[in-house]
């Protein structure tokens, strides 16, 4: 993300300065000749190229505004480096904050209540399936608990696709009957 500066909408008094050059030509000069090295001075303090190019293009329209305020305006150089790693800073101050800041989204996790219901539950269930017939139990684990297929489950038993069918519904419907009506929220 790089940003424009518009030199013509900073104001600043023009005119010349020491030693006849202008704002202009004093920074154009600098830039010219500094820009790749500041833009890796920055990088290398907030590890990142795009926000370096801006933190640098920011000095120097920082620079640029407050030229008539230099005290040695042919010190332009280490302003415009202090200015970058002053931006540099600030921009690290910011992201530590916003780390810092960052907030965790809330994992939905159920009540302590409805996690002993669960447990509650599971337990009658298994107790329910230990109450079956050995076949209709063995029929009932082997489809719901390892999801084997009728076929599978035949094969494994050494009976008949019907036979399993038939187990199957008889165990279901004793299950029902011994768990009632089960709470759809």
């Amino acid at each position: 993300m790089m940003v424009e500066v518009d030199v013509a909408a900073v104001p600043v008094e023009r005119g010349t300065v020491d030693g006849g050059d202008n704002a202009e030509s004093a920074l154009s000069q600098v830039f010219t000749e500094h820009y790749s090295a500041l833009v890796g001075l920055a990088c290398l303090l907030v590890d990142d190229r795009g926000l370096a190019e801006e933190i640098v293009q920011e000095a120097f329209a920082r620079t640029y505004a407050a030229w008539s305020r230099l005290r040695d305006r042919d010190a332009a150089l280490p302003y415009v480096r202090r200015a970058v790693v002053n931006l540099a800073r600030g921009g690290l101050r910011r992201r530590a904050v916003a780390r810092r800041a960052r907030l965790t989204p809330v994992v939905d996790m159920p009540s302590a209540e409805a996690t002993a219901l669960v447990g509650v539950r599971r337990r009658e269930v298994a107790d329910a399936v230990r109450a079956l017939p050995t076949r209709q139990r063995e029929c009932v684990v082997l489809r719901f608990g390892v999801d084997c297929s009728i076929r599978e489950i035949a094969v494994e038993l050494g009976i008949s696709e019907g036979a399993v069918k038939q187990h199957l519904h008889r165990a279901l419907a004793a299950l029902a009957d011994a768990l009632g009506p089960t709470d759809q929220t």
